[in-house]
């Protein structure tokens, strides 16, 4: 079992979360994450003392799609959501039941439980920032987050939902680094982090696509409803970086099912869009809908 966790990829492990959305509903429940209508916890509850221990080998194929025996499953639960505590006093947040079994996994898994509880927080953070997480930005890293998004896609081909894909980038980021350096280029891009965080909402995804561009999956949003979102964001970077680091960001949205049916339509979509921005001056949003104007207005 250890040869076989050792041998698989981050990504890998991610599209092997379950793809039902109501059962990753009960896991999040069951790790004290997510409430659920009255009737369905009666449901559960039911469910759970009926099953007794096959209710964490169910909990547990669920997050790593293996089924394993039902005292290995109870102990994997346990260890996962006293992991996942750890986590969240390391990060001062709580990274969520699935970004915790992973970490667990890849990082974790085969260490004696005594050693467990001897790690530093330090190395906590350098665990959760290995297996899913961008190093500067605390945001997903580029694997991760292409992974999270053909997920979405996922579920929203199966329940004929909207996706949005927001893709943004700093504009003019090399002069903060030629002006100020690299390290205060490093605080920006860990600020911007934080300023992500903090305008999405618990569902919506937000990564690191590389260098100064990110990226943010905000799922059952259709186009004009991503455009507040990304909008309320740009208008709040460009407030907190007005002093001695003066900074701007230009952004490009497209929507699955219109622009895309997969993660690489998607992306290129949203690149374009990007792409208009910048020309258009930087310190633009542009959505496919506004590239797609333009070309009727062209059309004699």
């Amino acid at each position: 079992m250890k040869e076989q966790i050792k041998n698989q990829s981050t990504v890998e492990f991610v599209e092997l979360l379950e793809e039902k959305q109501i059962d990753l509903d009960i896991v999040r429940w069951a790790a004290c994450e997510a409430e659920l209508p009255t009737s369905q916890r009666a449901w559960i509850k039911q469910l759970r003392q009926e099953r007794g221990n096959d209710f964490y080998r169910d909990l547990i194929f669920i997050l790593l799609g293996h089924r394993f025996s039902n005292s290995e499953a109870h102990l994997m639960w346990d260890q996962i959501l006293a992991h996942c505590n750890r986590l969240s006093e390391a990060l001062q947040r709580n990274p969520g039941i699935e970004v915790a079994s992973l970490d667990w996994l890849t990082n974790i898994q085969g260490a004696k439980p005594m050693a467990l509880s001897l790690i530093e927080r330090g190395k906590l953070e350098n665990m959760l920032e290995c297996s899913v997480l961008d190093r500067l930005t605390k945001l997903y890293d580029h694997d991760t987050l292409l992974a999270l998004l053909e997920k979405e896609l996922m579920r929203a081909r199966r329940n004929s939902k909207a996706i949005s894909l927001v893709m943004l980038d700093l504009d003019d980021f090399k002069q903060v680094n030629d002006r100020f350096g690299h390290q205060k280029g490093d605080d920006v891009l860990h600020h911007i982090g934080n300023i992500i965080r903090e305008s999405i909402r618990g569902m919506d995804i937000g990564g690191r696509y590389g260098g100064e561009a990110f990226a943010i999956i905000l799922p059952e949003t259709d186009i004009r409803s991503a455009v507040g979102t990304a909008e309320r964001l740009r208008k709040t970077i460009e407030a907190r970086f007005s002093e001695d680091v003066q900074l701007t960001i230009s952004m490009g949205i497209a929507c699955f099912p219109k622009d895309g049916h997969d993660v690489y339509a998607l992306v290129k979509a949203a690149d374009k869009a990007l792409y208009q921005a910048k020309n258009r001056g930087k310190n633009h949003l542009v959505t496919t809908l506004d590239i797609d104007a333009n070309k009727a207005k062209k059309v004699p």
